[in-house]
Formats: C-alpha cells, structure tokens, sequence
C-alpha cells in the first residue's frame, strides 16, 4: 500500500472534512467572471473526495474502518464506514457530481450563484457526514445541517411563492430532527450509548419504550423519505425549486431517510449478537412487529404517491409524487427486512438496491424536464408534444429514465423491482398469508407507473407538435454530459445487474447478522432475467397500456383531491404567506450581514475553524 493511500485509509474523514472547508473557503474569493473557475473547484472537489472513498474499497470490503475524535464537540465524534456507509458515499457523490454539472444550466443568470454552491458543498459535506457516523450524536449534527443547507438551496430564488413553499420544507424538517432526536434521547437512557453498532444490547429489555422509540425514529426518517402521511412538503417544495434541486433532493437526499431506518434495524439485529436466547427473541418479535406496520406504510406511500401522479398535468408535480411512491418501494423493503429478521437479506437487498437506482433516474428525469422547460417554458405535459424531433437527446435519455422507473428488462429499475418483489413473496411465504395482497398491490402500482410514464412520455415528446414550438432547438452544453452519464449508468446496471450485488449489496449484508443460507441460495448467483420475471414485467405493462387507455379515453387523470389533501390549494394559503414573510424577513437580515462583512473575515473563521479541528485531533 502506498503512502497515499495510506494516509487517506486512516484520515478520510478529516481529509474529506478540510477539503471541503477550503472549498467553501474558496467559493466567496471567486465571484464575478471567475464563476467558472468557481464551478471547476466545486465539480473538483467533489471528484477528488470520490476517488478517495473509491480508493478504500478493498480495505473496508475486509473489515469496516472506524475513526474517534475524543474531544471534538465534547462527547466526541464516531466516524464509522462500513461496505453499507462506504456504497451510498460513493453514489452520494457520483449524483452530487452529475448535478453539479447540470447546475451551471439551471441557476444560471438567477444570480447569488456564490451562495447558491456554498449552500450545495455544505449539503454534500453534511451527507457524507451523516453516511460516515457511527454513533447517533455525530449522524443527528450532520443530519440537522443537511436539512437547513438544502433548505437554502429549495427556496434559492428568494420568490414569494418560493419562500412560501420553503417554509413547509423547514418545518417539516425541524419537526423530523426533533423526532429523531426524541428517539435518540429515549434509547439512550436505557442503553447509556449513541453508537450504532450497540444501541439495542438492551433493546429486548425495555418493554413498551422501544416501540415509543422506534416510532420516532420511523417518523424523523419517514419526513425525509417522503413517507405518506409525513410526505405533504414534497409536491409543494418540488415545483417552486430549481431542477437541480429536485434532482439532488430525490437523487440522495430523500434517501438518507431510508438509510436511516435501516441502519437503525440492521443494528438492533446486529446488537443481538452474544445476547441470551429470550432477549434475541423478544428483539425479533419486535421487529416482527414493526416490520409488519412498515410493510404496510410503505404499501400506502406506493398506492396514494401513484395515483396523486397520475392525476398531474404538469411534469415536476408528477415526477414529485412519484418520488413518493418509490420511496414506498424502499420503506416496504425496509419493513420486510425488520419483518423477517436474520432472513430478511432479500428486503435488504432489494431497499438498498432501488434506493441506487431510483436516485439515477428520477435525477435524470428532473434533468429531462428542466431542459424541456428551459427551451419551451411550459411544465404543463398536456400543452407540449412531438419534442422528439426537436429535442432527440433529451427525448432518448428521457426513454431510457422512463424504462428504468418503470422497471423494464435491461434497465436497471428491472433489477432493483425483482429483488422487491421476491422480498415481498418471501414476507407472506415465511411470514403472513396476508402479505400475498401486498404483492398483488405492489403490481398494481408497477402498472399504474408504467401507465403515467406512457402519459409522461406520449404527451411531451410524442404524437403532433404545437406550432408555436417549430422553431424550439435543441442546446447541447456541459448539463448534457451529466445527463448522458445518469443515462449510460442505468443501462450499463440494467444489462449487468449482478456487478452492484456482487460488489456492494452481498458483501454488506454477509457483514451483518443476516442469515447466510438465504444470502448464498436466493442473492448470490440471483438470475435476474428468469422467465417469471420476465413475464410479471409483461403483464405490468399490459395492465399499463389498458390504464392508460381507460385513464384519457374515460377522463380518469383528472380528477382532483380534496382542498385538504392538495398541499397546493387555497386551503393552505394563509399559513404559506404568514411562513414566507417570516423567512423572507430571517433571509433579509442574514443577506444584509453578509453584504456588510468582509469576505476575508469570513475566511479567517473558516480557516481557524480547519486548525481547531486539527488540534483536536
């Protein structure tokens, strides 16, 4: 092993951690005509910090790394990468890269642009953050950061109707924090730790507390997944943000909360590990028993994030709550891996895995509308049509997203898609009768997507083209080399499915307290092109094709939610303007400060902030 290597296997995080300071460090010296230097450093920065993660693959494939900071924030701070952490740091970076490049598109000429990419390297350091933590404390720090610095990046436009629509954000943010740190504080009282990998030693001996726990754990995480009822701030944020906003957002973001909760259950299952036999049990009752409900609350967010899609007239909203309702497909995963306990590998693999993929195309997808939108300022997919013969790249990466969301064979929806729907088979076949109605809901909901992507795609880039868009080209620019690689990696996972399992997924889970026979005989060497898969897509897109047909033949897709149920109706205009111009105002002072200091003082902070790191240390 080389020095270097050497050097970044054993201070990663402080690696990661200073040179994303001095990027911000850098970001306020490179204003006016060097924005373009100023991109290049944060579109570096970022590479490097993956090739740096990359570069520990070996090393944490034989054994997870694990860093103490004993004096830092007083308690100190738990830096623990495992195969799990280790996969969504890369995939958190390789989206925080491809967004990065179509950022240069969407902001550009909305000024505050120096900002705009401070606020985008504080999230993705606070991401890293919160994957790298090992104990509850240091991932709640991270979290809260997350959550305030994406903030700023949704209401970046400072709009009235922006702002409005940030302020649901922030409260429903502030609201998760606090119900995780709610969690938090009641496990800890019994367990007397924060780290991960102990926190439920005692979780079989604390009677009733651990279901109050659990549940705010699940609602904290559930906010940030978009879990129904919790998901009310994304159809309303999604459509008042930039593009690369939403991408970023439903491309990692939403996924934190899913790593989250599975994180929590794989630790309590993994805490089980020494104990005597009637704790080990009690554990998996509980678990039982709380996977079942997930199961169920993911079902939910599947059938309600669907249908709501269905309905949209406009692209963002749709691809909004269709974020929702992939997020379903994660959380139903997540519950079958807590259901089913040490056999629980496949819900695992398949939550893990569709979190992978749903992040690449829904990224694009948001990409795909941004570039229709840019060229033709309309959101409405009913007013738009033909775009294939002005826009080709967009409308071929926009097929080949639609055929991975929908879950079509050599695309790598199609893999995450089977793993869950056997994860599902293996609930009721190990489990509950009952759980056959969630597989029976679960292609119901694959159908319904097919059905409202065939809407999606029909009507923005099929059949005739209005008249005023005949002289609609399109602008080929570096977004188009993001878009590009999001739409190469779907392909190349769907037609190697295996290389994420073999590389990342199985060895995660052979390093957890997960059954080994059900590891070897239903994830290694998986056949993910067998016929009965194969089939159950066909029929998905049969029933896709009627849906679609009944829906615009018999007017289907137009129906509306009650007032209290569309978070964009009157119904909640008052308590938006009342959020808004108080947030406006908090943003006013703060831009005030900021035009009055000296960037440079700004710069010594940060810079003593870097040395009282190190002397910590």
């Amino acid at each position: 092993m080389n020095a270097v290597r050497l050097a970044v296997q054993l201070w990663l995080p402080v690696i990661l951690l200073v040179v994303g300071l001095l990027e911000l460090f850098l970001i306020p010296l490179l204003g006016g005509r060097r924005r373009r230097v100023r991109r290049m450093t944060v579109r570096g920065v970022i590479l490097l910090t993956l090739i740096s993660m990359v570069s520990i693959f070996t090393e944490v494939l034989e054994a997870p790394i694990e860093y103490r900071m004993a004096n830092l924030f007083g308690n100190g701070i738990v830096f623990r990468i495992d195969m799990l952490s280790l996969t969504f740091m890369i995939f958190a970076a390789l989206i925080f890269f491809t967004v990065s490049l179509y950022t240069a598109v969407d902001i550009k000429g909305c000024g505050r642009e120096r900002s705009f990419y401070m606020f985008f390297m504080i999230t993705y350091m606070a991401t890293i953050g919160t994957l790298m933590a090992g104990d509850l404390l240091s991932f709640f720090l991270f979290f809260e950061i997350m959550t305030f610095a994406s903030f700023a990046l949704m209401v970046h436009e400072r709009g009235q109707k922006v702002i409005e629509a940030g302020s649901i954000y922030i409260y429903y943010g502030i609201a998760g924090g606090l119900s995780i740190l709610a969690g938090i504080l009641v496990l800890s009282a019994y367990t007397q730790n924060y780290e991960w990998i102990t926190l439920g030693q005692k979780f079989g001996e604390i009677g009733v507390v651990k279901y109050v726990s659990a549940v705010f754990f699940i609602v904290g995480f559930g906010i940030k997944a978009g879990m129904v009822p919790l998901h009310h701030w994304v159809p309303v944020v999604y459509p008042k943000s930039h593009l690369s906003v939403n991408a970023l957002s439903s491309g990692i973001l939403m996924k934190i909360g899913g790593y989250g909760i599975v994180r929590l259950i794989i630790s309590v299952l993994s805490s089980t590990k020494g104990q005597q036999e009637t704790n080990v049990t009690t554990i998996l009752l509980t678990l039982k028993g709380i996977g079942a409900v997930v199961i169920w609350v993911g079902m939910i967010t599947m059938i309600f994030g669907v249908i709501a899609a269905l309905e949209q007239e406009k692209m963002v909203r749709m691809l909004a709550y269709h974020s929702v309702s992939q997020m379903g497909y994660v959380i139903m995963g997540i519950g079958v891996t807590a259901y089913l306990g040490f056999d629980g590998a496949m819900g695992f693999a398949g939550s893990i895995y569709h979190m992978i993929n749903h992040g690449m195309f829904k990224a694009l997808l948001f990409m795909v509308a941004g570039v229709v939108f840019f060229r033709t300022r309309e959101k409405n997919m009913y007013k738009l049509g033909g775009l294939y013969r002005k826009m080709p790249f967009a409308a071929i990466v926009g097929l080949i997203a639609v055929f991975g969301i929908t879950g079509m064979p050599l695309f790598n929806g199609f893999a995450s898609k089977s793993i869950l729907h056997h994860a599902i088979i293996e609930a009721y076949e190990y489990g509950h009768p009952v759980f056959r109605w969630a597989e029976y809901i679960f292609t119901f909901v694959s159908a319904c997507t097919a059905a409202s992507f065939i809407k999606l795609y029909s009507h923005v880039f099929l059949g005739p083209m209005p008249e005023k868009y005949k002289y609609v080209k399109e602008k080929y620019n570096i977004g188009t080399i993001g878009m590009g690689a999001l739409a190469l990696f779907i392909i190349i996972i769907g037609i190697f499915p295996s290389f994420i399992m073999d590389y990342a997924i199985i060895p995660s889970a052979r390093a957890l307290e997960f059954n080994p026979y059900f590891i070897e005989k239903y994830l290694v060497s998986m056949n993910f092109f067998h016929t009965k898969d194969l089939n159950s897509m066909l029929v998905v897109y049969s029933a896709g094709f009627v849906i679609y047909i009944a829906g615009m033949k018999f007017n289907l897709f137009h129906f509306h939610l009650p007032k209290q149920l569309d978070p964009e109706s009157d119904y909640y205009r008052n308590f938006y303007t009342k959020s808004g111009e108080w947030i406006r105002s908090i943003f006013r002072k703060l831009e005030q400060f900021i035009t009055t200091s000296d960037v440079f003082i700004y710069g010594v902070m940060l810079l003593l902030l870097i040395i009282l790191l190190f002397s910590f240390l």
